[in-house]
């Protein structure tokens, strides 16, 4: 489980230098990372990790995923806040 301080480091993290990573990351990162399971959490940190453009593809579906622990997480990103709209 991931402590509050390296939780709120996670949520600034969230923000990146692309306004569409966001408005997708942010809302995640503050409504469902914490509901994740261990092994989801630890997925997601990876995501983060990854550069912009890459990210910006996995989410767009127009750049391979070759992990799939990412490709889940990606999946549950746009199901949960694609569109722009936190579910």
């Amino acid at each position: 489980m991931i402590s509050e301080v390296d939780y709120k480091r996670l949520v600034w993290h969230s923000r990146r230098g692309m306004l569409e990573l966001d408005v997708l990351l942010g809302p995640f990162t503050e409504h469902h990372f914490k509901s994740l399971s261990e092994d989801d959490q630890g997925h997601y940190l990876r995501l983060i990790d990854a550069e912009d453009a890459d990210i910006w593809g996995w989410l767009q579906g127009t750049l391979t995923i070759g992990d799939p622990g990412i490709a889940r997480v990606v999946a549950m990103v746009n199901e949960k806040v694609g569109a722009g709209q936190v579910k």
